[in-house]
């Protein structure tokens, strides 16, 4: 399996937690500690393993759920979350475009693996019908040039190269010129490792990759190379632009955490992963997949969407609340950590029978969620409870903190009142009407006996 060791301590950490019947403050402590354990000995940054931990103790105490949710599914979704922007983000963007020449710069450090990647690249693309030339940089190492044309002739691929030629930068850029002339679908040039150290050759790469302007730089980075990775992919994206990462030789046997970790050096993903020796062993990176397989649980993407979709479903508990005219700001603040897609909103109302609301009304409410979001963050647990207190100084604070202005502050106390005294007025309604159950409500779900207004 891919980065072993680092996949069995997180399974391990893991397996605890799922096992345990209720999830307390003892359990989340307990589990960050086995986190930072196996991230730091992976190899890992030390500061991005602490960051990262911290973000996910942060959530896992402090986020109040809903029923529907258990907080163990809820503490994985943040694991996954929280490995996944290690990671880079969602996966790579696909860059080649089938109706153009592109072109893919390949960089990296001496013995990360990036010629083998070349011959690996050769054969992904080819077998999604692309036609390929390989462009030969490296007129440093003795034997590129070969090697090159070992990888890529049994696969009916040209090199183009110069072995002769001691200028590189012209070296590269005739050679380009003459593969986009025979109008290949996708042009790979190899270029010479280098190291950060190498100021004269960093500043070289950085001069071809303005010579040819290529549609994507991938760094190459050697999955056995440790926390020095960090620093050796820095340089790199200081002299070109990165757009994406190939993790090289990253077996069982790797660490592999300080590959990982010059993702964040650069924000930029990883693309693909190499597993082994072989030409075939070369996989397109899924991060959830990846993140699944080093937690041990097949199905991650199958339980985040769960907890994604219990979290999106209006907390019947909270709308009860709601009905009972005790609508807090702590209540929105809970719902929008939650509701992210324009609709939503209109769902929590459509729940509490409040069908006949002003469009207006609920566009506002909507347009201005992500606003919202930051207003209630720079509030205390006190403001969002009892909304009446927030009088002139403390929006001055609230808008210092949140960086808003007095005007979004208003809007949104404005609201929370017109929706609260709407709510109000429509449980005098029903009350009046005297008709059993309320419209839009789940099946089963109606007012509470001891229901008073």
């Amino acid at each position: 399996m891919v980065l072993e060791a680092l996949g069995r301590s997180l399974d391990n950490a893991i397996r605890k937690i799922r096992r345990l019947p209720q999830v307390d403050k003892d359990a989340i402590d307990a589990l960050i500690q086995e986190l930072q354990r196996a991230l730091l000995s992976s190899d890992v940054k030390v500061e991005i393993v602490f960051e990262a931990t911290e973000n996910i103790k942060k959530e896992a105490m402090n986020t109040k759920l809903s029923s529907s949710i258990r907080r163990r599914d809820y503490i994985i979704k943040i694991i996954h979350d929280e490995f996944v922007k290690i990671l880079g983000g969602k996966s790579a963007p696909i860059r080649i475009k089938p109706n153009k020449q592109n072109i893919i710069l390949m960089v990296g450090i001496q013995g990360s693996g990036k010629t083998t990647t070349v011959g690996k690249l050769v054969h992904y693309y080819k077998s999604k019908g692309y036609t390929i030339g390989v462009v030969c940089g490296d007129n440093f190492r003795p034997g590129a040039y070969e090697q090159l044309q070992q990888l890529c002739e049994p696969q009916d691929v040209k090199v183009f190269g110069n072995p002769n030629e001691k200028n590189t930068i012209k070296l590269v850029l005739r050679q380009t010129k003459q593969a986009l002339k025979e109008n290949y679908n996708i042009i790979i040039i190899d270029t010479a490792g280098r190291h950060k150290e190498e100021k004269e050759l960093m500043k070289e790469i950085e001069n071809i990759e303005k010579s040819v302007k290529p549609d994507e730089v991938i760094l190459v980075i050697d999955g056995t190379l440790g926390q020095q990775a960090y620093n050796q992919a820095l340089e790199f994206s200081k002299a070109t632009r990165v757009g994406a990462i190939i993790v090289t030789k990253l077996d069982g046997t790797a660490k592999g955490g300080g590959a990982l970790s010059a993702v964040a050096a650069t924000n930029a993903p990883i693309k693909f992963i190499g597993i082994g020796e072989k030409i075939e062993q070369f996989e397109l990176f899924e991060p959830t997949r990846f993140v699944g397989t080093l937690l041990g649980i097949p199905d991650l993407e199958g339980l985040v969407q769960k907890v994604q979709d219990a979290m999106a479903e209006p907390d019947p508990e909270m709308v009860k609340r709601m009905m009972r005219g005790k609508f807090t700001l702590e209540d929105l603040y809970i719902q929008l950590k939650a509701i992210k897609k324009m609709g939503k909103f209109g769902k929590i109302l459509g729940m509490m029978g409040i069908g006949n609301i002003p469009d207006e009304a609920k566009d506002m409410a909507e347009q201005n969620l992500d606003q919202w979001e930051v207003v209630l963050n720079s509030m205390t647990g006190e403001e969002k409870e009892n909304p009446k207190i927030i009088k002139k100084s403390r929006k001055r604070r609230i808008a210092i903190g949140s960086g808003s202005s007095y005007s979004t502050i208003n809007k949104m106390l404005d609201q929370y009142n017109q929706m609260k005294s709407m709510m109000k007025k429509f449980m005098k309604l029903r009350k009046k009407s005297k008709r059993g159950g309320l419209p839009g409500l789940p099946p089963g779900f109606d007012l509470p006996s001891d229901f008073k207004l």
